[in-house]
């Protein structure tokens, strides 16, 4: 998604240190962090599966998105609120919102 490590931890919820942390296998995530990247991962998926490449998925990140009332969808994401970003792209991808 071209996330940053530190908007990777913004999303999680957690300190960019707690990453490295987890790379070098200090520490493991926690229930809620794992289920925010269980998410991330969601959001990946469907970003590939709804746009047909690489530039189309960034343009959609990046611009506004009326379904969030105008709102970036990588600003939603970096604030953690995985949530209705995976509804929009869930709702885009069967159909619902075209």
């Amino acid at each position: 998604m071209g996330l940053t490590l530190k908007e990777v931890a913004s999303a999680l919820k957690i300190h960019p240190r707690t990453i490295y942390r987890y790379k070098n296998h200090e520490n493991a995530p926690s229930p809620d962090v794992r289920d925010r990247l269980a998410k991330l991962r969601e959001i990946s998926q469907l970003l590939d599966e709804v746009f047909s490449d690489q530039e189309a998925q960034l343009s959609w990140m990046y611009g506004s998105v009326p379904m969030l009332r105008g709102q970036r969808p990588i600003d939603r994401i970096r604030k953690g609120e995985l949530d209705e970003v995976i509804s929009i792209l869930a709702g885009i991808q069967s159909g619902a919102f075209v």
